[in-house]
């Protein structure tokens, strides 16, 4: 086997072909590091260390490159490193990101918890569920979800904001309900929060008559 053409793609990328065939597109870095040039003899050993370090380094640019962007799990970034790079390649270079200190699990999870409760307004089994797609593991969550402080109104004012429309019969009722449970709120809870509303809404209806 035997290198035919190196061609210049784009920025620091080159394309090599082997045999007068494509093979694969390589950084300029690492065709300098392993000697390779038009009419080398290679062999299927050779060009697969030279394509696991190819791939190596595409997972590590990525990985920098997903973590400028937000803050990710452990799990979340093998997941998507996964997509262009073998699992052992990409659990690797997660690993190597969380010894960089780049990964942080622990505040990840806190931060994500925050987010769910008071922001998506999500209930405790709905956070939990979410944050174990994530990747984190129990402890990590439980101590993320202690962690938040939830507006004791939270319930109360979503039932205002979005679902104070369908009140004032029981099929709205159970609409608004239903909605919270599925947000991953107590059933219970989700009731007392429409009712506590309900309640508003008809002392404000007595109030302008």
């Amino acid at each position: 086997m035997k290198i035919t053409d190196i061609a210049k793609k784009k920025g620091t990328r080159w394309q090599v072909d082997v045999d007068d065939a494509y093979w694969y597109i390589l950084d300029a870095e690492l065709i300098l590091s392993y000697g390779l040039k038009t009419g080398l003899e290679v062999d299927e050993e050779f060009l697969a260390e030279v394509k696991e370090a190819a791939e190596r380094r595409k997972a590590r640019e990525r990985a920098f490159y997903l973590l400028e962007g937000r803050e990710h799990s452990k799990k979340e970034l093998v997941d998507k490193l996964c997509r262009s790079v073998s699992y052992e390649i990409a659990e690797e270079t997660a690993l190597h990101m969380e010894e960089l200190g780049l990964i942080h699990e622990d505040a990840y999870a806190r931060r994500l918890a925050e987010y769910l409760i008071n922001v998506k307004k999500r209930g405790e089994r709905r956070v939990r569920m979410e944050m174990r797609q994530k990747g984190l593991d129990e402890e990590l969550i439980d101590a993320a979800i202690d962690a938040v402080q939830p507006d004791e109104e939270l319930l109360t004012a979503l039932v205002r904001k979005k679902y104070a429309r369908y009140l004032g019969d029981e099929k709205g009722k159970n609409k608004a309900v239903q909605a919270l449970v599925r947000l991953g709120h107590s059933y219970y809870d989700a009731l007392e929060a429409v009712e506590i509303v309900e309640e508003e809404l008809e002392a404000e209806d007595e109030g302008e008559d």
